[in-house]
């Protein structure tokens, strides 16, 4: 019976057969993470405990977690805060899509290490977004670690070189049109002193702990890959943290460009490409989404093929209006798209073709077409799928600020195909038209050079709409009575394209005696153009402490849209945060150390045990983030030695410090020379 139970330990965990009587040791210490796995053991134990209600700041980690085999992913969110507590943040409707590094507020239900957000947007706000860092030299430090139960070695440090700074290197590379790459080293291997776990925070700091024992400093990487020999307990093959400068991926037993790629993919902040089955039409009422649906985006992760033009324009590779690049379709005619993965030609890549805007938050969505041909990366294309794939244009939906709504269209939908797909492409003479949105898309002929696209727009009469309006604070807590706070009104006009431009009247809503002024009393808007114009609201200096509600309108002759935002002013026993940042020198060479010393005062006075983020944004577009407490003097000193590798030109440090609900900001910089 004993064998029989290691038999089935080794096949639960992936075990090969020598390694059967680990399975004694592993079902003792590995069960607990395989439970935290599963989201069964810990979050019932949890679920039991007492809650309490809290409201916290810190930093914001998104961990995409990626089951290749069995098509199934998870986002998970993470809250880091400054006395080194981390929370799992359980969304009771979760409406965005945030990425790691943000600094934010939350507010909800803590039981144990798990927080559950109250119902509502006010639940979660962001302060701060992190520092992106898509483009130029990726600095990434690639770990070799493995379990205490299971110390093999799959790889050679060689074969990983090989295949993460030279083949994914070279994908990014072919990708971005050179203006993205990976430089860096392979570490290890080593033995972290754990047991098979899944647990991404527990794997990190024992692997990190490994690096930085046997001397490896891995201040100059802003990226780091854990590689560690198949682990069975986790179901998933890959997981990436999401957006931000600096970023960590695990990878559970993969050595390929497809696994390696796709994570570094959410690192860089790019979320999965999908596909839309729609039945018998290409875009009806009754349509499901699928995960990983989209084959011809390695984000779909069927193969490592390009990214859609959606993607590449959120990372800066494809720039709308620039030549040869993406071009926005504003008027019927006959258009002429280059191979896709071209670079250099002199017609653009990918049309986008306007589909609608949301009349409530006057976010764009848009049709997105590609001549996608069997050259480099993509001559996976017709081998992986069907050829048609690459004879036709393939068309995707997409909107602004939503990274996570790219899908495939099936410009086939009654094929007899197995995977409808697989042969998504409109092929030549065949056309597809939106009545909602007036267009009609039609491939006039595709050769290997290029392909004709004539995109017709029907003749529309003007829908007048009431304009969209939001109200931001630049206010990350409260102020002194008296104090001028800085809003900023953005304005979206919600008219039909057959419109007129509109000029848009705005009016504050204020409460008695105090006094607001907007930069300008009224903004000029084209049909389905948004801009913004700021509102400066000051108290009386006599206002009593609490929070205050204020509001604009926006109108036009369709009507008038408004929107509401708060001013909180602090007691005389929470007093106005204020900080500096500052550095021993304005210039250093390699090698030196420099010191930087954040000032945190509450009214005036040093302020102890204040949480304080540091970032030092470097010219290669690298950081180095570090969390900090000030001292009993108000102030929070963080040495970083300068490396030989460390780029020359000029560094910008940003500290955002935040105590009792405030937050605050400051600024510096130095060069090294």
């Amino acid at each position: 019976m004993l064998q029989r139970a290691m038999r089935a330990c080794g096949q639960r965990f992936g075990l090969p057969s020598v390694l059967l009587g680990y399975c004694l040791l592993l079902l003792c210490f590995a069960a607990p993470g395989v439970a935290q796995s599963a989201g069964v053991g810990k979050v019932a134990a949890q679920a039991s405990a007492s809650s309490t209600q809290v409201e916290l700041e810190g930093e914001l980690e998104v961990l995409h977690e990626d089951d290749f085999k069995n098509k199934k992913s998870r986002i998970r969110h993470f809250l880091k805060t400054g006395a080194g507590e981390r929370y799992e943040l359980k969304f009771s409707q979760r409406t965005a899509h945030y990425q790691s590094g943000s600094k934010v507020r939350v507010r909800g239900s803590k039981s144990g290490n798990l927080l559950a957000l109250d119902s509502g947007s006010g639940s979660t706000q962001v302060l701060a977004l992190p520092a992106s860092n898509t483009l130029g030299e990726q600095k990434t430090a690639v770990l070799l670690v493995n379990f205490q139960a299971y110390p093999v070695q799959p790889f050679t440090s060689t074969a990983v070189n090989d295949m993460v700074f030279n083949a994914t290197s070279r994908f990014y590379k072919e990708n971005s049109d050179n203006q993205t790459w990976l430089s860096g080293q392979v570490f290890g291997w080593y033995t972290m002193p754990i047991a098979f776990t899944c647990e991404t925070s527990r794997i990190a700091a024992a692997a990190r702990q490994q690096a930085v024992d046997a001397g490896v400093d891995l201040t100059p990487f802003a990226r780091v890959i854990y590689l560690f020999p198949q682990n069975g307990a986790c179901s998933w093959s890959g997981v990436g943290s999401v957006g931000g400068a600096t970023s960590e991926a695990w990878i559970n037993g993969e050595l390929n460009v497809k696994v390696i790629g796709h994570e570094l993919g959410h690192n860089l902040g790019l979320y999965h490409a999908h596909a839309l089955e729609c039945g018998s039409g290409t875009l009806t009422s009754s349509c499901s989404a699928i995960e990983y649906g989209d084959g011809s985006d390695i984000m779909g992760n069927l193969a490592a093929v390009h990214f859609s033009a959606f993607q590449k324009q959120r990372l800066g590779w494809l720039n709308d209006g620039a030549a040869a690049q993406l071009q926005t379709v504003t008027s019927s005619g006959s258009y002429t798209l280059d191979p896709y993965e071209v670079n250099g030609g002199i017609r653009p890549r990918s049309l986008r073709v306007l589909k609608s805007i949301d009349a409530s938050t006057g976010k764009k969505s848009w049709y997105y077409i590609e001549y996608r041909q069997p050259l480099g990366f993509d001559s996976a294309l017709p081998s992986l799928y069907n050829s048609n794939l690459v004879k036709g244009v393939q068309l995707r939906i997409a909107t602004d600020d939503e990274p996570n709504s790219s899908h495939l269209l099936d410009m086939t939908p009654n094929s007899t195909y197995a995977d409808d797909m697989n042969d998504a492409a409109l092929l030549p003479g065949a056309s597809y038209s939106d009545s909602n949105a007036g267009v009609s898309i039609t491939l006039s002929w595709a050769d290997s050079g290029s392909a004709g696209v004539t995109i017709n727009f029907a003749q529309q009469s003007c829908v007048r709409r009431a304009p969209a309006v939001t109200l931001a604070s630049s206010q990350s807590g409260s102020v002194a009575a008296g104090s001028t706070v800085g809003y900023t009104v953005a304005v979206s006009n919600q008219d039909s394209s057959a419109c007129p431009a509109s000029t848009v009247a705005l009016a504050s809503v204020l409460p008695a005696g105090w006094s607001g002024s907007f930069a300008s009393q009224s903004l000029s808007l084209a049909a389905g153009s948004a801009g913004s114009i700021s509102l400066q609201v000051s108290s009386p200096a006599s206002a009593s402490a609490g929070s205050y509600g204020l509001a604009v309108t926006a109108s036009t002759t369709s009507g008038s849209g408004s929107a509401t935002a708060s001013y909180s002013i602090a007691s005389s026993q929470q007093a106005a945060l204020s900080s500096a940042v500052a550095t021993d020198k304005s210039s250093y060479a390699k090698g030196a150390v420099v010191t930087t010393t954040t000032t945190v005062l509450a009214g005036g006075k040093p302020l102890a045990n204040a949480s304080v983020q540091l970032l030092i944004s470097k010219p290669n577009g690298s950081a180095v983030s570090q969390a900090l407490l000030t001292g009993s003097n108000g102030q929070a000193v963080y040495k970083l030695r300068l490396g030989k590798k460390d780029p020359t030109g000029l560094y910008q440090v940003q500290t955002s410090a935040s105590s009792a609900g405030q937050t605050v900001q400051a600024n510096t910089s130095f060069s090294v020379q």
